[in-house]
């Protein structure tokens, strides 16, 4: 707030004199002030319209409750409220619960730059999943479309209109009978991305890169994030197994090897344990004919010390009752 004028300094309206204006008051006031003024910072809805403005218009409503999702790949993700209620005293608190969001650097071979993007780990891992950014932005289904948000739809425009994905369309458009060869040459040529059909270049190769900011496969990277002992804080993705990846006929063919395994184990099981009962059973005959034996033995010697003939066991005389009989 400018400090107060002194009336002294505030020239009065006479009938001789048209009354101040209010730029001359202005002026005046601002005189006497220290400060410089302040630029007013922009809202979010008109940096929303900055950015909407660069693009056709988005074809999905805009939610408005939750404003930061216009900036940044949030999948449709949404803050939730609830309450805290705990266990022993029913005090009830209000809480909410944000979506997880990373803040990463992605490589756009049709931008041919790195990308600065607040995106949620979900989004994170459809695009390692889909194979890079570009493929992620480019897809055609409505559900994706609608993911994107204001900003994944300005960043998909602009990686439409940029030459790599320009060319790359003249190519599906020579192979669907669209366009001829030499208007595909002609039209590649006034973009300036090639002056011929095998000469065209993508736009990351043009610079020249250092060897840590040249982009990876998906393989490479995940063949180096497996061995990665200690995840990293702020990227639990690199250590998180994917699930889902392989198409119907993969799992079924995985299931299927999976429960044939499983029955050749239980075969082998049931074969240990009957060569184990087998083995206890002729053990425990061996066992019983060794004591029949040395007890046979215990008798002879007694009847020996004795001077008489030996007792025969019971087992002995069997057969002979049998035979009297």
């Amino acid at each position: 707030m400018p400090p107060r004028i002194p009336s002294l300094l505030v020239p009065k309206p006479t009938t001789l004199t048209t009354p101040p204006s209010s730029s001359l008051l202005l002026s005046a006031c601002r005189a006497f002030t220290t400060t410089t003024p302040v630029q007013g910072k922009h809202s979010s809805k008109q940096k929303l319209d900055q950015l909407l403005a660069k693009a056709p218009p988005y074809p999905y409503p805009i939610k408005t409750t939750f404003k930061q999702s216009w900036f940044g790949l949030y999948a449709s993700k949404h803050v939730q409220f609830g309450n805290n209620i705990p266990d022993k005293k029913y005090t009830i608190t209000r809480r909410r619960w944000y979506p997880n969001i990373k803040h990463k650097k992605l490589w756009s071979f049709g931008l041919g730059e790195w990308v600065t993007c607040k995106l949620a780990t979900s989004v994170l891992r459809t695009i390692d999943k889909v194979g890079g950014l570009d493929n992620y932005l480019l897809s055609e289904k409505p559900a994706r479309l609608k993911e994107l948000g204001p900003w994944g739809w300005e960043l998909r425009y602009r990686l439409q209109t940029s030459k790599t994905v320009q060319r790359k369309y003249n190519e599906e458009r020579l192979k669907m009978g669209l366009i001829t060869k030499e208007k595909m040459v002609t039209e590649n040529v006034k973009l300036g991305v090639a002056q011929g059909v095998q000469e065209a270049l993508p736009t990351y190769k043009q610079r020249r890169l250092k060897r840590q900011d040249i982009p990876k496969g998906f393989a490479e990277r995940w063949k180096k994030s497996g061995q990665v002992k200690k995840v990293l804080f702020g990227e639990p993705w690199r250590a998180r197994r994917y699930v889902g990846r392989e198409r119907g006929s993969e799992q079924r063919a995985k299931t299927e090897a999976e429960s044939a395994r499983v029955r050749r184990a239980e075969a082998v099981v049931a074969r240990q344990k009957l060569a184990n009962q087998e083995r206890k059973k002729i053990e425990k005959e061996e066992r019983k004919r060794e004591e029949e034996e040395h007890l046979l033995k215990l008798a002879e010697a007694q009847a020996a010390r004795r001077g008489g003939a030996p007792t025969p066991s019971p087992a002995a005389t069997e057969p002979a009752n049998s035979t009297v009989s």
